[in-house]
């Protein structure tokens, strides 16, 4: 564990911020309502690194999320660059994970070039690419602008599906193309459909991605084509659940969270995300 050091004001006042917003809420103006300048971003950066601060036992456990997005109000390039050096540190945080969405938001087109990078990177987690389709979906949304670029970076990656095992990232990037209504994407979507077993929990089934893009409607479908299919995970979770207790409505279960890595947010997840 790291080294701590005592941070002075204004920058000291983070350690004290109570629990974040989620990322789609409005964050708090930092540099207005602390007094921060451009000139503490690297003590903000170093608090964020700070991983005695994010320890179960430390009072100011959510010091790091608040020291991050006050840097990215005051140097957006900088501070996401620092920001997925920390994801890439802890890939199994989900926390920071979460995070993705808002923080492109903040920083915007800043984004587009390392989200890229990531996510055409296949000797990552490849839930660090998973974020990154997700931050460029977001990123997508918030800057209309910049809409037709992220669509082609991810029509792009999608056409790698061929290329790799299956895994979680070809079901997300669909997900990410269904949200952004990319209808000029849907042929593709079609093809990978039908060449390859998605995760339909994610993706819904073809036929409710069809309706979600607009070009049908619910009524051109039965339910058994509208419903996703449920994939090999969720029957081992249920047949567990069934042998533990009465069946419970498949609404009702609750699916366990990924492992956390010991170190940033871990023990957020545990006890006080809630």
């Amino acid at each position: 564990m790291s080294e701590s050091h005592p941070y002075q004001d204004p920058v000291a006042q983070i350690l004290k911020v109570d629990t974040p917003t989620n990322w789609q809420d409005v964050w708090i103006d930092y540099p207005t309502q602390y007094g921060l300048t451009k000139a503490d971003v690297p003590e903000l950066i170093r608090l964020a690194k700070d991983e005695e601060l994010t320890d179960s036992e430390s009072p100011s456990i959510y010091s790091g999320i608040h020291a991050l997005r006050a840097a990215a109000q005051l140097d957006p390039e900088t501070t996401f660059n620092e920001y997925l050096a920390l994801l890439a540190k802890f890939p199994d945080d989900d926390y920071l994970h979460e995070e993705i969405r808002g923080m492109c938001i903040q920083v915007g087109e800043i984004a587009i070039a390392p989200l890229k990078q990531n996510l055409n990177n296949n000797q990552i987690d490849v839930w660090l690419r998973v974020s990154a389709a997700n931050g460029l979906e977001e990123v997508s949304k918030a800057y209309p602008e910049l809409r037709e670029t992220c669509i082609q970076i991810l029509r792009e990656e999608l056409q790698n599906y061929r290329d790799r095992k299956k895994d979680i990232l070809d079901s997300t990037l669909i997900t990410n193309l269904t949200e952004l209504k990319a209808i000029e994407v849907v042929d593709l979507i079609a093809e990978v459909f039908s060449n390859r077993e998605l995760d339909e929990f994610i993706t819904g089934s073809w036929a409710s991605v069809q309706v979600e893009l607009g070009l049908k409607q619910e009524s051109d479908f039965s339910s058994k084509q509208l419903a996703p299919k449920m994939p090999d995970y969720m029957l081992a979770w249920q047949k567990d659940q069934r042998q533990r207790e009465f069946q419970k409505p498949l609404n009702e279960i609750v699916l366990p969270p990924r492992p956390v890595a010991k170190g940033f947010g871990s023990s957020k997840n545990k006890k006080k995300k809630k």
